[in-house]
């Protein structure tokens, strides 16, 4: 019993870090996302001004 515990230990470990590295990558993803829209933006905005 004893060694089923320690075996579902690093698996447990390997599941947190799956965990924390899948929401990483998502919190990634949308700050690429807000940063291409308000670079975007930004360039709309200059082109129209000097446009």
């Amino acid at each position: 019993m004893l060694q089923k515990a320690r075996a579902a230990l690093p698996l447990s470990k390997i599941r947190e870090r799956a965990l924390e590295g899948a929401f990483f990558s998502v919190a990634l993803i949308a700050m690429a996302g807000w940063v291409y829209f308000i670079t975007l933006l930004l360039v709309r905005l200059f082109l129209w001004f000097f446009g």
